[in-house]
């Protein structure tokens, strides 16, 4: 989720950890192999067995998206500057929607359906249809899911489609059959609200992290809880199932985040202190493909490059001037992505941990997603606009207005032709991008 709390609201900050022993933050590329190498944690011995048969399968499966479209303040309902959009660039627009969007997301199987969630404690499932003229399009159908107290802060697909889960402020979790809308079974026991909700890749079993300081982990067929994973001193703000679904990852605001084992709920390596973030960790993104490998992101201004496996901080990256609100990994180049308040979005360079090129928003940048196969990236941005970018050259090939407000977050459709977004601005809008 998001820290944006200069645009939607105030929010309540805890004291920041202590500080590290060491004033010494230069940015540096630390080698696995070199002997003065601080390792965090160790993480030689095997890992736990998988969570369920399924998950010796040798079939990847994709990370949890990343960017989502939430948003993260104690007063979700206030307000941003009002925008006044160049053009209406939008095929369909949500406009149901009483009080700011904070979620969105988009159906991995189904090309027409995605769902919103804002502070009118309502989650909604769209369905899309395809105007005559070939070019627009409708939301030709919307199911109101009623059954929250307050907003709804995050929205997931499960890997097949035929689930979605709402994550709420009210400390609850709910499962929706994704074809009809109809509520399958409500999640509960985190003691304060829900920041986000991500689902196994493979199987029906939903993570949360809530302002409590912990993570939940239940089977959405049964609506039994799992584990708990507790350790955390504030809150979770951010988290997800590793690629394989092998490991649960939780980062908070206490400055620390935790690789922990999804059977035992043992954490088994935490990264807090130098060389880690000396601030809250605000996002955190999954390499697809190479174990272990993560992007955090942090109130302390920088990007750290982790390594799950071996515990150790592979790299600090030094380029922002303020909060990051969002990481990515690249799947298919040695690139990586960072995106904060400062309304900088920068492309990495993985091999040098340098800057490749610094691509600039009118306002701080909400959330960002890599276009798998390809080196193009999109990007929203609290300016009201999203845009596409082509990261070989640095250049911005699409930019797409219409809302009046920020854009707190986006979602894209399996092809990744479509973008929905959610926006303070109470409206959801679906761009087609190329």
């Amino acid at each position: 989720m998001s820290h944006l709390d200069d645009l939607v609201g105030p929010r309540a900050t805890a004291p920041p950890p202590p500080p590290p022993d060491d004033d010494d933050m230069e940015p540096a590329f630390i080698d696995e192999d070199a002997p003065d190498t601080e390792v965090v944690a160790d993480l030689d011995e095997e890992d736990d067995a998988p969570m369920s048969e399924s998950d010796d399968e040798t079939d990847d499966a994709a990370a949890a998206a990343a960017g989502g479209g939430d948003a993260i303040v104690d007063d979700r309902d206030a307000a941003g500057d009002a925008i006044v959009p160049p053009s209406d660039d939008a095929i369909a627009v949500v406009s149901s929607h009483a009080k700011p969007v904070f979620a969105v997301a988009w159906s991995p199987t189904a090309p027409d359906v995605f769902a919103t969630g804002g502070g009118d404690d309502l989650a909604k499932l769209h369905r899309l249809s395809a105007a005559a003229d070939g070019v627009s399009a409708t939301v030709s159908a919307s199911v109101d899911l009623r059954g929250h107290a307050d907003t709804i802060s995050d929205l997931a697909f499960n890997h097949d489609g035929a689930l979605l889960a709402s994550g709420g402020l009210d400390g609850r979790a709910m499962i929706w059959n994704a074809a009809t809308g109809a509520a399958v079974r409500t999640l509960e026991g985190p003691g304060g609200g829900l920041e986000w909700v991500r689902w196994h890749p493979k199987g029906n079993v939903l993570l949360a992290g809530s302002e409590d300081y912990t993570a939940w982990m239940w089977n959405a067929d049964d609506g039994a809880a799992m584990q708990i994973f507790a350790g955390h001193s504030n809150t979770v703000l951010c988290g997800g199932f590793s690629p394989d679904g092998k490991t649960v990852v939780t980062g908070s605001h206490d400055g620390s985040l935790r690789v922990w084992a999804p059977r035992t709920g043992e954490c088994k390596t935490q990264f807090f202190g130098h060389p880690y973030h000396d601030g809250p960790v605000t996002c955190v993104d999954f390499h697809p493909t190479t174990e272990g490998l993560m992007l955090t992101g942090s109130e302390d201004n920088t990007a750290r490059l982790i390594s799950g496996v071996s515990g150790k901080v592979l790299g600090t990256l030094v380029a922002h001037a303020e909060t990051l609100e969002c990481v990515g990994l690249s799947g298919d180049f040695p690139f990586a992505a960072s995106g904060a308040i400062d309304g900088k979005l920068v492309c990495w360079d993985l091999n040098t941990l340098q800057p490749r090129n610094t691509l600039q928003h009118g306002g701080a940048v909400s959330a960002l997603r890599w276009i798998p196969g390809t080196a193009c990236l999109y990007s929203s941005s609290v300016d009201g606009a999203v845009r596409l970018w082509d990261t070989r050259v640095g250049t911005c090939t699409a930019t797409r207005h219409g809302h009046a407000g920020p854009v707190l977050g986006f979602a894209t459709s399996p092809d990744g032709a479509l973008v929905a977004t959610a926006s303070d601005d109470r409206t959801s809008r679906v761009f087609k991008m190329a």
